[in-house]
């Protein structure tokens, strides 16, 4: 505890105290024992004079911390690009060539369907199991093992030669894309100052949408060149595990993490890296919260009695698992497999039969999007953003249904299927993104890795199953809907929107102490926003007590 108690000479005798306390018992506490008051008597401070900071002010004042975050988030384009090239090269006549059976020059439907299926089940396998390693050995070793996946995916795609091989390669990366959407938007959100947790995660899904066009582009581009050859764009993800390794061995473990396993020298170290040269940055204040946060979460897990293995489903911390997944879930029943899968057809009843032009055309809808989507979601808040453009989804899959009950591959209906389709992307991408900031911003600090694991997967299950039934709603018969279909998702999908409307909460801004106490306190989902909170109370007598000292 020396480098916080001589870190500066100006900090008062008695904080430093407090500090001591709080960070020497967070690893042993016990409610009898613990005391993380500000002073006797009084509330835990889990809110500091940086939570008060506007975005912009935040913005001028954080940059190496946005660097380190933008940094991180770069790596998702890495899953975008791997999961549309391997989507995309199955088109490939080179690849069709070497994988299909012996005697013919397609590749038969139920190997499409595995690779996609297992790919899924992958992504799923990927969110349950490295939640342990998460939150036991850390963000920084999780995003490690992360990399190692991609590494062992890559390496069976460069040398498949059968459709087993490349079986087994999508379990892998499916494995390695599912472990960093659980992750990559945890680790931002323990990273990034309060006031910009909302705009990195939402970083996350822009870089993942960046790295699926370079995909598109790159088949595309080695294609017109060579049509045969599959390899090429298979080795170009090389590029992208390089840069993604760089990029984890640079960024520093989360100050939050740290102090959670007692390891609060490290976390100092952290944030002086991470805020050091910001003007006034407070270090004891910053180790002051998080520990009174999580040694505050330890008493009542044990008075409530929600420890253990299956914590993540005890008492208030089940609604919180229910509410950190009800963003991505609600994703799948307002149709995101209908606009996703039928779009291109859509567009060559338009007369446009280029693939290439559609995706291009889509990605620039979804990347408007996230634009929009990360710059405002930190000043308006996360539920309008989330309730409000899903709405527009459910009633543009009403419209896709309408336009399939007359003749929709006339030149003036398909037009309008495409405007519903693009209309129903854009509110969906956005949306969707700040499904991430539910799950990493909702959950406990100490079941933060488990609850959005957990979560993520569900919303996984839930898009394997439509993955299968969908395509048979739109072109298998007996129903064989087509269009119609968005009947069928705007139902499903007014219902996930209505439970949405009253289970989400707006979460913007506050610190993880302060949703810790909304949530024990049980006040109504829809009024957290106007809530005062103790802990904002406690930080603003505390300051007004040094400021008269």
């Amino acid at each position: 505890m020396s480098t916080v108690n001589s870190f500066e000479n100006s900090q008062k005798t008695g904080s430093a105290g407090i500090i001591k306390t709080q960070v020497e018992t967070v690893e042993h506490s016990h409610p009898a024992e613990m005391n993380p008051a500000t002073g006797k008597d009084a509330a835990p401070l889990m809110f500091s004079k940086e939570d008060d900071l506007t975005v912009w002010q935040s913005v001028r004042r954080y940059r190496m911390v946005g660097v380190i975050a933008m940094a991180a988030a770069f790596s998702a384009s890495l899953d975008g690009y791997q999961i549309n090239l391997n989507g995309g090269i199955v088109s490939n006549k080179g690849f069709i060539r070497q994988m299909a059976t012996a005697g013919t020059t397609i590749i038969a439907g139920k190997y499409i369907s595995a690779w996609g299926g297992i790919q899924a089940t992958g992504q799923t396998i990927g969110q349950i199991l490295l939640q342990y390693a998460t939150e036991s050995l850390g963000r920084k070793v999780a995003l490690y093992i992360i990399w190692l996946t991609f590494v062992v995916s890559v390496l069976i795609e460069s040398f498949a030669m059968k459709w087993e091989h490349w079986l087994v390669a999508k379990l892998f990366s499916g494995m390695g894309v599912g472990m960093l959407q659980c992750t990559m938007p945890l680790y931002l959100s323990e990273i990034a100052p309060t006031q910009l947790r909302g705009f990195f995660i939402n970083a996350y899904t822009f870089w993942f949408v960046v790295g699926q066009l370079f995909a598109s582009v790159a088949l595309n581009r080695l294609s017109a060149a060579d049509p045969y050859d599959f390899r090429t764009p298979i080795y170009t993800q090389w590029a992208m595990i390089g840069v993604a390794g760089i990029i984890f061995i640079l960024v520093p473990e989360t100050p939050w993490w740290l102090v959670s396993k007692g390891k609060t020298q490290q976390a100092e170290k952290v944030l002086k890296t991470c805020n050091g040269s910001v003007p006034g940055y407070d270090i004891h204040d910053q180790i002051n919260v998080m520990s009174a946060t999580v040694a505050h979460e330890r008493i009542l897990a044990e008075r409530n009695k929600e420890q253990g293995m299956w914590a993540v489903f005890k008492g208030r911390n089940l609604i919180r698992f229910i509410i950190a997944g009800w963003p991505k879930i609600t994703q799948q029943f307002i149709g995101l497999s209908v606009f996703n899968t039928y779009a291109t057809y859509f567009f060559q009843y338009a007369g446009n039969k280029n693939p290439f032009l559609v995706t291009v055309i889509l990605s620039c809808v979804q990347l408007i999007s996230m634009l929009a989507t990360a710059t405002l979601t930190d000043q308006l808040g996360r539920r309008p953003l989330t309730v409000y453009p899903y709405a527009v989804t459910v009633l543009s899959v009403l419209c896709l249904g309408i336009i399939g009950c007359f003749d929709y591959k006339t030149t003036a209906l398909s037009s309008l299927l495409i405007f519903f389709a693009c209309l129903a992307t854009f509110s969906t991408t956005g949306a969707s993104a700040i499904g991430y900031a539910y799950a990493a911003e909702i959950p406990q600090q100490r079941l933060r890795a488990q609850t959005a694991a957990w979560s993520l997967a569900l919303s996984n299950m839930i898009s394997i199953m439509f993955s299968f039934c969908t395509p048979l709603m739109i072109n298998q018969p007996p129903t064989k809907w087509g269009p119609k279909t968005g009947f069928f998702f705007a139902g499903t999908g007014t219902i996930s929107v209505i439970i949405a409307w009253f289970i989400l909460p707006e979460v913007t801004r506050r610190t993880p102490g302060e949703i810790d106490e909304l949530f024990e306190k049980k006040v109504n989902l829809r009024k957290f926003k106007g809530y005062v909170t103790d802990a904002r109370i406690a930080a603003d007598e505390h300051r007004k007590q040094q400021e008269s000292a």
